[in-house]
């Protein structure tokens, strides 16, 4: 199964590239921290947000910098970036085997997000 498009407009996150792209190797999705369970969009996070506020913020998310992916994405027009994605709402009819997203494409969302609570996967539709 290769991995889905993303569309990512958490434009604060130091993953974030513009384009809507993101540049981490992984993503993962999980059920709000508060409920534990999704039944909307609203329910879902993306865990994998980290704050872009300094210079410090982007050099401690290299860890999971999808490298390839992005320079791919910088010098070939028409690449996209597709990190893998994982996702713990396992209740998304998109929820595969594994813990990973079987989605063709998704969408997470959270402009302006300061804390992953902020964020959310408008792809997510319970089973």
């Amino acid at each position: 199964m290769s991995n889905p498009i993303v569309r990512c407009t958490v434009d604060q996150c130091t993953h974030y590239m513009p384009g809507d792209q993101c540049m981490a190797a992984k993503i993962s999705v999980f059920n709000d921290k508060t409920k534990a369970v999704s039944s909307a969009v609203g329910d879902t996070e993306c865990e994998s947000f980290r704050a872009r506020k300094s210079i410090t913020d982007m050099i401690g998310a290299f860890h999971n910098a999808n490298i390839g992916g992005t320079i791919s994405a910088a010098f070939l027009p028409g690449t996209q970036i597709t990190p893998s994605v994982e996702c713990f709402v396992d209740n998304c009819k998109h929820w595969n085997q594994g813990n990973m997203c079987s989605a063709r494409n998704i969408d997470v969302h959270g402009i302006n997000a300061s804390t992953e609570s902020d964020t959310t996967c408008s792809t997510f539709e319970p089973i």
